[in-house]
């Protein structure tokens, strides 16, 4: 939902926000496991439990973005009242026929999981499989 100039920015924001709650999580983590009687986990399962239960009370309350009203139903009208509500701006239509020409484009694919077997992707594949799998643990070097 972020214009076209900013979604950089915004990535970005959630990649540090996202190395801020790790880092948090490990302080946690640290901390709690030093009390005694096995409250430990708890208390940090508990700490844990407070922004995920605010992500997702939050999410309920999100509106469909301009995309998804534009994939699931395909409504131009509606998707341009979103446009303007969430722009602020009635002049809509240039990314408005963005959005309709990337729908016709998705739309057109036919089994794009099945595409991913092609021989032509298969290097990519075979290298986003293996590499999780493989253990690059200084141990073992």
């Amino acid at each position: 939902m972020a214009p076209p100039r900013y979604r950089g920015a915004f990535n970005n924001g959630f990649q540090l926000c996202v190395g801020i709650g790790v880092l948090s999580a490990n302080l946690i983590n640290y901390g709690t496991e030093k009390i005694k009687g096995g409250w430990g986990w708890r208390i940090s399962l508990a700490m844990a439990a407070v922004p995920a239960s605010m992500l997702t009370i939050g999410a309920i309350f999100m509106p469909e973005t301009p995309n998804s009203i534009m994939q699931h139903t395909n409504d131009h009208d509606q998707t341009k009242q979103m446009l303007r509500k969430i722009r602020g701006t009635s002049d809509v239509e240039a990314e408005l026929q963005d959005l309709i020409e990337a729908s016709k484009a998705s739309s057109s694919i036919k089994h794009p999981f099945k595409n991913l077997l092609k021989e032509k992707y298969r290097p990519q594949l075979v290298m986003a499989v293996a590499y999780p799998c493989s253990n690059n643990s200084p141990e073992s070097m």
